[in-house]
């Protein structure tokens, strides 16, 4: 920004500090103010948004729009959205009690004491240096402002991490003019090296000769570590990977997500630059451009970490939904029709999808079905799931015999090594009324009658523990009209906000009046507001007779 000349007549901001009065010249059609680096006028009160407010020139006024700021923006004592400007008016940004700003309207510039936008930029850094002396124009000094402008507009262009973590190793290598530089990010509370660039801009891979003791030394400051020359500093001249690496300077600032002050800092990652040949030459100057900009890329990081933890996330809640179609694909299959029978199922999972199935189809006139709950829930268990019932509904149709079906799906998931089991029951139904079924370690499944309930208990090992499992049927019959109830252990120990289980008895007690439907709807009324715990899943097979 150009300075203006005494005759210059420009709208400005007016404000007073204890070196007397500056003027701020509005000469672009919109000026930017916040505390952040990149803003074109940088206040660094804790109350002021890193995007606080802007100035527009609309044809021949000027207005004042709040950026949405925390704290807000007044003029003239009153909090405003947005407001046509006039001459004299008073500006405050974030509170009542922060420095006044005047609005002066066509004001010649007067010989003295000015503040253009980057003597407030240098203005503000310098209060992120306490007990430096704001430095006096020069040309290092523009040098190193024009450096943190760049730095800080470079890294706010960025959105990708990687991007952000090059442009970082760049600026601060360009700042110390040190060989090397590499960035490690934290993950699961170790240090990954995620770049390492060379100061010819080549990319450098994970060096054993980095000092890992510096590095351990930052992090556990919660500060930087830096020393300019080691072979003048004693703290670290003996220090075996300085001695043997030959390394002369050594930068290492952590990067933190800033938290309120009652919780620490987390940390996000690690710069990390040295030099083998010449020593630092940094001043404190240096040292504190370096490290605003280490903080401007751990905001941006922090932000750009997040974004990607929540594209995984909808990525895995649209994997997700995919599955739970596929799943409830597999469930909603045409169910077998027979005259001497009818058959129905509801299943309804804890999560997206479960590890519960059912299945059923006819073969010889013969009804068949299964009922099986693979253990665990979710992914990995509806995987299993969604298996096995292909193997069953295939073993089914070459008419094999329960006990050796049951033989083939235990071997299968022994063989896999998978780390599941499954409980479940296989039935066969004849149009005489005969029931032959086979129970894997399931819940017994209860025969309904007209003058009471029974359970079936012949019972077997559950299929994927035992290898070489032996399984053996239990048969029964049926007279027209009778039902048998299949189900999960999700129905009778689903639980009520007091912990009591549903049960077997409660069950049973309403199975003569109920259909699949009514009993869901009972199990719901029992569980309140509780969720539930495990999959459910209800079949119902009623024998009507020849």
């Amino acid at each position: 920004m150009s300075l203006m000349t005494p005759t210059d007549e420009l709208p400005s901001l007016l404000y007073t500090d204890a070196s007397g009065e500056h003027l701020i010249p509005l000469e672009r059609p919109s000026t930017s103010i916040g505390r952040s680096l990149d803003q074109d006028l940088v206040l660094t009160d804790s109350y002021v948004s890193r995007r606080h407010a802007s100035i527009h020139r609309v044809n021949s006024h000027y207005e004042i729009v709040d950026q949405k700021s925390s704290h807000g923006t007044y003029l003239n004592g009153n909090r405003v959205e947005s407001a046509r400007l006039n001459a004299g008016d008073i500006l405050q940004f974030g509170s009542l009690s922060a420095p006044v700003y005047r609005f002066q309207n066509q004001v010649t510039r007067k010989p003295g004491p000015t503040e253009p936008f980057t003597a407030s930029l240098l203005r503000a850094f310098s209060s992120l240096a306490p007990g430096l002396q704001e430095p006096q124009p020069g040309a290092h000094q523009m040098e190193q402002l024009s450096f943190l402008i760049n730095s800080a507009r470079r890294l706010n262009a960025m959105g990708a991490i990687d991007d952000i973590l090059r442009v970082l190793l760049e600026s601060s290598i360009k700042l110390t003019g040190v060989e090397r530089g590499f960035v490690f990010l934290c993950e699961n509370g170790e240090m990954r090296l995620a770049l390492g660039l060379r100061g010819d801009g080549k990319s450098v891979e994970d060096d054993p000769t980095i000092s890992r003791r510096a590095m351990q030394k930052a992090i556990e400051s919660e500060s930087k570590f830096s020393v300019s020359d080691t072979l003048a500093d004693h703290s670290t001249s003996e220090w075996a990977s300085i001695v043997a690496n030959s390394i002369r300077a050594i930068y290492c600032i952590p990067l933190r997500k800033h938290s309120p002050s009652t919780q620490p800092n987390r940390l996000l990652g690690l710069l990390y630059l040295d030099s083998q040949i010449r020593p630092g030459h940094l001043s404190a100057i240096d040292h504190e451009v370096l490290e605003m900009v280490a903080v401007e890329a751990a905001t941006l990081l922090e932000n750009a970490l997040l974004a990607q933890a929540e594209l995984k996330h909808t990525l895995a809640r649209e994997e997700l939904a995919v599955a739970a179609r596929i799943h409830a694909g597999l469930m909603s299959f045409k169910l077998p029709t027979v005259s001497f029978a009818s058959f129905e199922a509801r299943t309804v999972p804890c999560r997206a999808i479960g590890g519960d199935f059912f299945d059923a189809t006819t073969v010889d006139n013969c009804i068949c079905t299964v009922v099986a709950d693979v253990s665990g829930k979710g992914v990995a268990a509806s995987i299993v799931a969604a298996t096995l019932q292909g193997i069953i509904h295939a073993q089914l149709l070459t008419r094999q015999e329960l006990p050796e079906l049951a033989a083939v799906v235990n071997q299968f998931l022994i063989d896999r090594g998978v780390g599941k089991y499954a409980t479940m029951v296989l039935l066969k139904i004849w149009p005489n009324g005969k029931v032959e079924y086979l129970n894997c370690g399931h819940v017994p499944p209860v025969v309904v009658t007209a003058s009471g309930t029974r359970q079936l208990q012949e019972s077997n090992l559950v299929v994927g523990l035992v290898p070489g499992a032996q399984y053996k049927p239990g048969f029964t019959s049926l007279t027209p009209g009778d039902r048998i109830l299949l189900f999960t252990d999700g129905i009778t120990e689903a639980e009520n906000g007091r912990g009591e289980q549903f049960g077997e008895m409660e069950l049973e007690a309403i199975l003569h009046r109920a259909g699949l439907d009514q009993i869901l709807h009972r199990l719901a009324r029992f569980q309140g507001q509780q969720e539930s715990q495990d999959d459910c899943t209800l079949c119902e097979l009623v024998y009507r007779g020849r």
